[in-house]
């Protein structure tokens, strides 16, 4: 706010605005480097998706990732397509290194897809039948050196000019340790746990943050056992992935204006659909859900063997494990691997509209 001179929640809407559709610009771009028959797909899933999509005007860090966690993506893609010049590799693989820290920086967990990039290159490498030239392994490591090189100035620079800053001070011995995430994730519905928040504050020093976070997780997965526990996590991957809206209006209060909206004005009819004493948020609500069972239909339908997918397939599922782990319970929290959930579906629908209608015609033969 000191450095842009704007204050106003009004300019941080057209900040996350201008972000989000970025990343659903970058997405389609992936998809154009890497299954160009799907671009049309990419085209219409992308704009359905910002259609059902009204966290697009929260400033909020789910939000702000997606770029980044976009851009990283399209950096991957660029590198690992065959026909593209050395020189446009390179770039991209610096590039790599500098988004993924700021995605770090901005939100830790976005950067998943990273891990199962590493995992699927290693992989591929160990799997290869055909045997690689000595250019091949030049280039791969020139890459990896780009990308290390990239990623720690990147990090040193930002974490310098982070302590360096006198717009905010930082108390680094007030900072919360990443078990009282795991702590929180087990007690209720795997969610905000606001008793154990405000003990983080009351507490004085991070050694007796940490102890109390044991303390506290330790006691939740004794009292729970390991079957207890087992079906706790089933009822929260449920909490965490169920809700097509991800989680809109239900926690937060973002509109200072009433909210029960106008009907005479086209700006107040739109607002009657996301509002919460709107006429149509039901609709919304409704309109929202069947467009996400659409996408996890195409998902599960959509299996095919391709290196591209195998990599979205383990970022998702690596998500979905940081979930169980930490802080979840809720469906805002899949908001920052949408750009993975979107790509994997824009990839999977010619498949799985071709599954479907194998199934239609086996089912009419019956």
């Amino acid at each position: 706010m000191v450095q842009t001179g704007y204050s106003s929640w009004m300019f941080f809407d057209y900040i996350t605005l201008i972000l989000v559709d970025l990343s659903a610009i970058l997405n389609i771009l992936c998809v154009a480097l890497i299954r160009r028959k799907a671009l049309g797909t990419a085209i219409y899933m992308h704009c359905a998706w910002l259609l059902f999509f009204p966290s697009i005007i929260m400033p909020y860090t789910d939000a702000w990732s997606l770029p980044l966690v976009s851009l990283f993506i399209l950096c991957y893609c660029i590198m690992i397509k065959k026909n593209l010049h050395f020189i446009f590799k390179t770039l991209a693989a610096i590039l790599f290194g500098l988004t993924i820290i700021c995605a770090y920086f901005i939100k830790p967990s976005a950067i998943i897809p990273v891990i199962a990039v590493a995992l699927i290159e290693l992989l591929s490498l160990t799997v290869q039948k055909e045997h690689f030239s000595i250019l091949r392994l030049v280039q791969i490591v020139i890459l990896l050196g780009i990308i290390s090189g990239s990623a720690l100035s990147t990090y040193k620079i930002t974490s310098n000019a982070t302590n360096e800053q006198q717009y905010i001070k930082i108390q680094s011995w007030r900072s919360i340790p990443a078990i009282h995430f795991m702590s929180m994730g087990v007690y209720g519905d795997g969610g905000y746990s606001e008793k154990q928040a405000i003990e983080m504050v009351m507490l004085p020093t991070k050694k007796q943050k940490t102890e109390y976070s044991k303390k506290m997780l330790f006691r939740r997965l004794k009292q729970l056992g390991a079957f207890g526990y087992l079906k706790f996590i089933v009822k929260k991957q449920g909490n965490n992935t169920a809700d097509g809206t991800f989680g809109w209006l239900k926690e937060g209060h973002f509109f200072r204006e009433n909210q029960k909206p106008t009907t005479k004005t086209i700006s107040g009819k739109l607002k009657n659909f996301i509002y919460l004493y709107g006429n149509n948020i039901a609709d919304f609500r409704f309109m929202a859900q069947a467009w996400w069972i659409c996408i996890l239909s195409i998902i599960a339908l959509g299996y095919e063997n391709s290196k591209f997918r195998d990599f979205l397939k383990l970022s998702l599922v690596g998500g979905f494990i940081f979930l169980l782990l930490f802080e979840g319970g809720r469906s805002r929290y899949i908001i920052q691997y949408l750009p993975v959930i979107l790509l994997l579906a824009t990839i999977s629908f010619a498949p799985a509209v071709a599954r479907a209608r194998k199934i239609a015609d086996w089912a009419r033969r019956k």
